[in-house]
């Protein structure tokens, strides 16, 4: 690599001609800059531009896919048994699974219902809002020693929560996951004609 030649200054006439080649320089400095920045946002707008498209196929790929199984459901119940609902493909898995979130019917008749028994400040935070943690894990727990028999206390404390209108929900959950080294060992499939799907 050459060394950098130092820039010399000897009269006004080479200071004014230093001059013109610094403009020149600026404005050659400010025509990449804009076209660096005509080159970014181009690119910004074709990698949007694409990813809205992909995130569209994306949409509709899943909801094809949770439309067959939904039409599909008793298949998937009697093959797997009960609490398995998916299926093992080539290129992943798919079906339900189940999901339990706490439900509260007010909020505000809740807290103060929880605020007011001893036994239920254990499902309240500091900031008084409802633990839903905590009382998703007791109510599963409780739930899967009995229907809530284990012990006296745990049937009581489901009645409290049950008047309070808290109670366990259990919802279907559609999921996929796609077999990453599948797809790559094998590629996508094709439509029977030799193009990809």
């Amino acid at each position: 690599m050459a060394p950098r030649r130092r820039a010399k200054v000897n009269c006004w006439g080479e200071a004014d001609a230093a001059l013109a080649e610094l403009g020149q320089v600026e404005q050659q400095l400010a025509a990449v800059e804009e076209r660096r920045q005509e080159a970014a946002a181009r690119v910004e707008a074709e990698a949007a531009q694409t990813a809205r498209s992909l995130q569209r196929r994306r949409a509709r790929l899943r909801s094809a896919l949770e439309r067959f199984c939904r039409k599909h459901y008793p298949a998937l119940s009697r093959v797997n048994g009960h609490g398995l609902r998916s299926r093992r493909l080539l290129f992943g898995r798919m079906g339900f699974r189940t999901s339990q979130a706490v439900v509260v019917q007010e909020e505000a008749a809740a807290l103060r219902a929880l605020a007011n028994w001893r036994a239920g400040q254990q499902f309240l935070r500091l900031r008084t809002e409802l633990d839903r943690e905590a009382l998703r894990e007791f109510l599963l727990a409780s739930g899967e020693a009995g229907n809530g028999t284990r012990t006296g206390l745990d049937a009581q404390v489901r009645r409290r929560l049950r008047r309070a209108g808290i109670e366990l929900a259990h919802r279907e959950k559609w999921f996929y996951e796609v077999e990453w080294r599948a797809l790559k060992r094998w590629g996508a499939p094709t439509d029977g004609r030799g193009a990809k799907r």
